[in-house]
């Protein structure tokens, strides 16, 4: 692309930025663009992140609620997100939260598999509590691994956790046997490579574990292919559709003295859009 098609592209942006950001967003990507290094696509970011530095000090990084509670987190992340006030109070994905430990008692899972693991937040806090007895991430960005390492570090867990690269169903069968998939459950957030690797070719290296994915759907234009994804899940599992779920944010008196808009600020996990997860049990 030469100079002055990415210009028009900068230019035809423009209504966008405005209609999502405002005048705010407007003005932090033209500084972005003249070569600032500038991070808030708004002046919400840049207030979330002002909430985020405060809740780090009152929990000293350390959850504080939740089945993840005493979960400690370096903090850092890679995607750009201000997700940690709700991390460190235990409110984030809090419906996926609860529905792992039910689907875990219930068919009294011991294993977890993570495809697409980012901080770890699921799957440490989850070993850290003694949920699962052993647990597997696939994580492809090298900042997240090295984060990762991290987390797994400050809260003791390197000898039941395993991190690999790129996510591989053959890779698997080297840390789970047949027998071991049937107590074996896949968390997986790929940001719509769900619809890739979750197809029948690879149906084998899942049917016996229980899966909950968040869907992307929003992501894929393909309606076929949306449509074959959903037909080979139910051919296969029972699915049930886990919606996002409502947060309480008066709950925590470590946050008393904040204002209503930054406790509720602090639920937001800076989604696009709502979003809801499958949660697929073998039939």
């Amino acid at each position: 692309m030469n100079i002055f098609s990415k210009f028009i592209q900068k230019i035809n942006a423009i209504p966008k930025i405005y209609n999502n950001f405002g005048l705010d967003g407007l003005l932090f990507s033209t500084l972005r663009n003249i070569g600032f290094d500038i991070k808030y696509q708004s002046i919400i970011d840049k207030r979330k992140e002002s909430i985020e530095k405060k809740i780090m000090i009152k929990t000293n990084k350390t959850i504080i609620d939740g089945p993840y509670k005493n979960t400690q987190f370096s903090c850092k992340t890679n995607w750009g997100g201000y997700d940690w006030s709700s991390k460190l109070l235990g409110y984030y994905e809090n419906q996926v939260q609860n529905k792992i430990i039910d689907i875990k008692n219930k068919y009294d899972l011991k294993n977890i598999i993570n495809f697409g693991g980012s901080d770890g937040y699921h799957v440490i806090g989850l070993l850290k509590n003694s949920h699962f007895e052993k647990g597997l991430i696939f994580e492809k960005d090298n900042k997240n691994i090295e984060y990762l390492y991290e987390n797994i570090q400050l809260n003791n867990i390197k000898s039941n956790i395993f991190l690999e690269k790129e996510a591989n169903f053959k890779k698997i069968k080297e840390y789970f046997d047949d027998d071991e998939m049937s107590k074996t459950l896949y968390l997986i957030d790929i940001e719509g490579e769900e619809y890739n690797i979750i197809n029948k070719n690879n149906l084998e290296h899942y049917k016996k574990s229980i899966l909950i994915i968040e869907d992307h759907n929003f992501l894929i234009d393909d309606e076929k292919k949306k449509l074959d994804f959903l037909e080979n899940l139910k051919q296969n599992f029972n699915v049930e559709i886990l919606k996002n779920s409502s947060r309480n944010p008066f709950k925590h008196h470590i946050i008393d003295d904040f204002n209503d808009d930054d406790r509720w600020l602090i639920m937001s996990e800076g989604r696009e859009k709502n979003m809801n997860w499958l949660v697929c049990v073998p039939k």
